[in-house]
């Protein structure tokens, strides 16, 4: 008895050791006492941990040994585990990873969003954004907006919708007059798309207030910061935006 309970002891912790090796903190928290690492170097702990690549052990070890070898750096051999895992979390927030790495952004946002991982697929956009890649970030968020129905909640679709709305507003400031004014009336557009899934959202009705005072709206955008009121009473910012939509 004895003997099986040390042997049971054993495996225990080898599997402990294999999931720590095989994980992303194997490489980021060396120092932290008392890691398997400090004894075993990662070349000898990722040749133990090869097994793990196999489709019969288990999903979450694989999962871990795949993000494993995404840090050290080697993307064909966590794809290879990524292809054997079941339609779970884990496989498309890899995935994602995996072809952000390869710097394709379109598949990393989808695989993101299958993951229900939002704001990972949002900031995409918004660095192509800072970038000064305008042009390149609308077209991931429009992608975004068209692949979030039923993979997230009307809440995330809203904020995708809302997000594609500030970069058509930024695009309409850089075109020439008649396409300024069709940027500004889409990017308004899509602030109503997004209210219609969150009437009450107060970033949302500013939006639309704004982007109906730039397109000469003044008793449309008096109704959305009148809405903004009605769901936030102390907002300074739909006070005094309805304060410029009614001056004469």
């Amino acid at each position: 008895m004895r003997i099986v309970l040390i042997g049971f002891a054993v495996c225990a912790v080898l599997v402990a050791a294999c999931v720590q090796l095989a994980s992303t903190a194997f490489f980021g928290d060396l120092a932290a006492a008392p890691a398997f690492p400090r004894i075993v170097s990662p070349a000898v702990g990722f040749t133990l941990a090869r097994p793990l690549a196999d489709p019969r052990a288990p999903v979450a070890l694989r999962a871990a040994y795949a993000r494993g070898l995404l840090h050290r750096g080697d993307v064909a051999g966590a794809q290879a585990i990524v292809e054997t895992l079941p339609p779970i979390a884990d496989r498309f927030e890899l995935a994602g990873a995996i072809a952000e790495r390869r710097a394709d952004f379109s598949a990393a946002a989808r695989a993101y969003l299958a993951a229900r991982d939002v704001e990972h697929a949002q900031s995409l956009a918004d660095a192509l954004e800072r970038k000064g890649q305008l042009h390149a970030a609308i077209a991931l968020e429009t992608e975004l907006v068209a692949h979030s129905t039923g993979a997230v909640d009307a809440e995330n679709r809203a904020v995708t919708l809302w997000r594609l709305g500030q970069l058509t507003q930024a695009r309409a400031a850089q075109q020439p007059s008649a396409r300024s004014r069709h940027d500004s009336r889409e990017a308004l557009r899509y602030y109503d798309e997004a209210l219609a899934l969150a009437p009450s959202d107060e970033t949302f009705l500013l939006a639309a207030g704004q982007q109906a005072l730039t397109l000469g709206d003044r008793a449309a955008a008096a109704a959305y910061y009148e809405r903004a009121l009605e769901a936030v009473p102390n907002s300074d910012d739909a006070r005094r935006g309805l304060e410029r939509a009614r001056l004469p």
